[in-house]
C-alpha cells in the first residue's frame, strides 16, 4: 500500500508547495519528475523551523542539494565544513535557486548583517541573491520600493523599478556586493553600481503611469487591461525581484 503523507502538496510554475495543518507558512521547493512522488509519499514536519523527515536523511535543503550536485558532492562539501545555505534566510524556501554551499563561519557573518539589514530596508530596497542552476551564476536583484533615480550620460533623469546584477564570481563575493549595496543605501538612502565585481546589469525604468489624486493612495492601477503596484503610498511593496533564468555573461 502507498504511503499516505500527513502534507498537502501542490505544483505550479515548476515549484512544489508543501503544506500541513498548524503550519503558518508554506514550504517551497523545485519541482523534479524523478523525485517528486518520493518526496509526497513522505510526511515533512518542522526540526527548529526547518521542513524536514529523518527517512529522507533530514533537511529538505539538504535533500534537494542532494537531488541536484549529488550524494557525494553534498558529503565532501559538509565535511570541508560547508554548510547549505538558503540565501534569503528563509528555511522555508528550500527551491534549487536558493540553495547554496558556504563555509559555517561566513554563514554566521552573513546571518549577522546582510539577512538582518536585507529585511530591515526591504520596504525601501529590497536586495535578494539567487544562483540559477543552469548557468552556475548568481544574481543580485533589487527592487526599488523608494524613489531612486538616475541619470543617463545627457543627464536626463530617470526612475527606477528594479536593477538586476550578474555575477560569475564564488558567492562570498557577491555577498559582500549586496551588503555594499545596502550600507551605502543605509547610511546615505542612496548607492552606487561602480566598484561591484558584476559582469553584466539590467535596469528596469519604472512606468509613467501619470497617477490621479485618487490613485496615489490605492495599492494597484489599471491601464490598459494590466495592473500595476503603486510604490511608496505604504499600501504596496515590492518583495523580491525574480532572477532571469538563463542569463549568461557577455
Amino acid at each position: 500500500m502507498p504511503r499516505k503523507s500527513k502534507n498537502t502538496f501542490s505544483v505550479h510554475n515548476d515549484e512544489i508547495t508543501i503544506m500541513r495543518e498548524g503550519w503558518d507558512q508554506l514550504v517551497l521547493t523545485t519541482y523534479r519528475s524523478d523525485y517528486y512522488d518520493e518526496i509526497t509519499s513522505h510526511t515533512w514536519s518542522l526540526n527548529n523551523g526547518y521542513p524536514y523527515n529523518a527517512t529522507l536523511g533530514g533537511g529538505l535543503h539538504r535533500y534537494i542539494m542532494a537531488k541536484w550536485y549529488g550524494e557525494d558532492m553534498l558529503k565532501e562539501m559538509t565535511e570541508k565544513g560547508f554548510i547549505v545555505e538558503h540565501m534569503n534566510n528563509n528555511h522555508m524556501d528550500c527551491r534549487i535557486c536558493n540553495l547554496e554551499f558556504m563555509k559555517g563561519n561566513r554563514n554566521v557573518a552573513k546571518g549577522q548583517y546582510f539577512d538582518k539589514e536585507s529585511e530591515a530596508l526591504r520596504h525601501s530596497i529590497a536586495v535578494s541573491i539567487f544562483k540559477d542552476f543552469t548557468t552556475g551564476n548568481y544574481q543580485i536583484t533589487i527592487g526599488c520600493n523608494a524613489n531612486i533615480v538616475c541619470k543617463d550620460q545627457d543627464g536626463v533623469e530617470h526612475h527606477i523599478n528594479a536593477i538586476k546584477l550578474l555575477y560569475n564570481c564564488p558567492y562570498a563575493i557577491v555577498v559582500l556586493d549586496a551588503e555594499v549595496i545596502l550600507t551605502q543605501y543605509d547610511e546615505e538612502e542612496q548607492f552606487s553600481l561602480k566598484n561591484l565585481h558584476y559582469v553584466d546589469s539590467k535596469i528596469i525604468e519604472a512606468p509613467d503611469l501619470n497617477l490621479t489624486e485618487e490613485e496615489k493612495n490605492q495599492a494597484m492601477v489599471e491601464r490598459d487591461g494590466k495592473w500595476y503596484l503603486v510604490i511608496g503610498n505604504g499600501k504596496g511593496y515590492l518583495d523580491s525581484i525574480h532572477y532571469d533564468q538563463g542569463w549568461e555573461a557577455p
